[in-house]
Formats: C-alpha cells, sequence, structure tokens
C-alpha cells in the first residue's frame, strides 16, 4: 500500500475519477456512433443484425479492455483513512 499525503490522495483520487469517466465516455460513444452507422448497412452476424452484435459485444470488450488499462496504468492501491488511524493510537 502506498502511503500519501492528504493532497497527493486528493489528486490521485481526481486522476482515479476522469480516467474512469473517460473510459465510461469511449464505451458510451461506440456503442451509439456503430449502432447509429451501421444500422443502415443492414447485413446480420451470427443471426443478429450487425449493428447490434458490433455495438453491444463492442462495448462489452472495450469496457473490459479500459477496466484492465484503469487497474494497470491509474488506480493506485492507498489507504485514504490512513492518516485518521494513526492520530487516534
Amino acid at each position: 500500500m502506498k502511503k500519501l499525503t492528504k493532497e497527493e490522495k486528493h489528486k490521485q483520487c481526481l486522476k482515479e475519477i476522469k480516467a474512469t469517466m473517460l473510459v465510461v465516455v469511449v464505451c458510451f460513444l461506440w456503442h451509439v456512433l456503430t449502432a447509429f452507422l451501421l444500422n443502415s448497412k443492414g447485413g446480420t452476424l451470427f443471426h443478429m443484425p450487425l449493428w447490434f452484435v458490433v455495438s453491444v459485444f463492442g462495448t462489452i470488450i472495450l469496457a473490459i479492455i479500459g477496466v484492465f488499462w484503469l487497474l494497470k496504468f491509474v488506480f493506485v492501491d492507498f489507504s485514504y483513512d490512513e492518516e485518521e488511524c494513526e492520530d487516534e493510537q
């Protein structure tokens, strides 16, 4: 677990929030744009409309990749209440 000052903890929380929102926006844009852009194509894949397969399953894959990216490069393991616990003892 990493030791951070109160200011560093605040900055890390904001960094994690912004990165998570970025993943959400990318997934949302993929889902909506592929659904609308492929809707007029009329193709099928696995007996389902092409727009549905690409939009839904693509969003799931992007979300999984996004979570792994967040866990590997953005999130930091730290205790938010650590300073308060030390003061009480």
